[in-house]
């Protein structure tokens, strides 16, 4: 299996290009064999097939955008980066929260929609396995996530006002409430009636005009495919304040454009990320999440000689079982010791190949070693 990516992501790829690609893939058709990550601050492209196939599934996601702006990986260096993404080694602030949980998500609905399968889907659920074994290893932080940056920035306003409810909006509530002295939070929702997050304010949609106009601090970190307000109606709302209007905009696509003349303090998520950028090193983490995406990478490319290798193996040990069990049943004193024997002389083959089982699927065996265990157990067409 063939694995190719590529990444467009913040600080390398301008905001405005991401948001341009981010809008191609709202229309882009549903590809098999190929996943796509698109968060606030990145998007990942991972394909099975050639380069030849990677090409034409650029063309057909982002037909008419430069790709050449991305940065391309191929084979181990693919999977090791989707890795470290799962794991939010890739992130401004190291070990990121949202990012696992976006990246799950993902998977989950390519996998709803029939994109993925096989060895495809088991190394993307392998990525989101590692990236949860990866944040017991990295050190905590207050700001361990953009949404608890967000809370900070915005805190210290009395009333704060989230238009959007789901992953991300719900999580800088969450930040906001853990503060020492939480504002007032409300949330604007298209679906009030299934926010059912306590200690908040839920007004519907329509008042989103309302919010800005009216609350000193607005985050907006909807999932919406198109800007959630018309700019004439935003440049209305805010122009009709008396005093300044701090706005996180979180989405991407970007919800919100201010015209320079309006009294806003617009941060859009590249600012917030520049604010948020925090970089310890974890070297456990790294080490880890390489060594897992070197194992995974090895378990793709040798999948197609490691089980005809494995399956031999275990065909000839349960040849060898009938053979001693038929041999020495004549010389048992009842009928049910032959059960017994079988058992036993299974569970000892079985035990005795667990080892060099065991060793060729290790990530750390000499690449001969699959046709070398193959040739001395007797192993033909490995």
């Amino acid at each position: 299996m063939l694995v190719s990516s590529i990444t467009f992501s913040y600080p390398a790829v301008d905001g405005s290009v991401r948001a341009e690609l981010a809008r191609r893939l709202i229309g882009a058709p549903q590809l098999d064999d190929v996943f796509v990550l698109s968060t606030c601050l990145r998007i990942e492209v991972v394909a099975v097939g050639d380069e030849t196939r990677f090409e034409d599934v650029l063309t057909s996601l982002f037909d008419g955008v430069d790709t050449s702006v991305g940065n391309t990986r191929r084979g181990e260096e693919a999977v090791h980066h989707l890795f470290r993404v799962a794991a939010g080694l890739e992130s401004p602030i190291l070990g990121e929260r949202e990012i696992l949980s976006q990246f799950r998500q993902s998977v989950v609905a390519s996998g709803q929609a029939d994109r993925v399968a096989g060895l495809f889907t088991k190394l993307l659920e392998t990525a989101v396995s590692v990236g949860r074994q990866a944040r017991e290893l990295l050190p905590g932080s207050p700001h361990a996530s953009m949404a608890a940056v967000a809370a900070q920035v915005v805190g210290g306003h009395r009333r704060v006002a989230i238009i959007g409810s789901g992953l991300m909006s719900t999580a800088v509530v969450t930040g906001l409430q853990g503060l020492p002295a939480p504002p007032e939070i409300v949330v604007v929702s298209r679906n009030p009636e299934k926010v059912s997050l306590g200690g908040v304010e839920v007004w519907p949609f329509e008042r989103a005009v309302e919010a800005l106009a009216t609350f000193p601090a607005v985050v907006s970190a909807t999932s919406a495919k198109y800007r959630p307000l018309a700019d004439e109606e935003f440049e209305r709302a805010v122009r009709s304040r008396t005093d300044r209007l701090l706005l996180l905009d979180m989405a991407m696509p970007p919800d919100f454009a201010p015209p320079a003349s309006t009294p806003v303090d617009y941060v859009d998520i590249d600012m917030l990320a520049r604010m948020a950028d925090r970089r310890p090193r974890s070297r456990d983490a790294d080490a880890m999440v390489a060594a897992s995406a070197a194992d995974a990478f090895r378990g793709i490319t040798d999948h197609h000689t490691l089980g005809p290798v494995i399956g031999g193996l275990t065909r000839t040990a349960d040849d060898l079982v009938d053979r001693v069990v038929d041999r020495f049943s004549g010389r048992l004193a009842a009928e049910g010791d032959r059960d017994v024997l079988r058992q036993a002389v299974h569970t000892a083959a079985r035990t005795l190949l667990a080892g060099p089982i065991a060793y060729i699927r290790s990530s750390d065996r000499p690449e001969e070693a699959i046709d070398v265990i193959a040739e001395a157990f007797g192993v033909e067409d490995a």
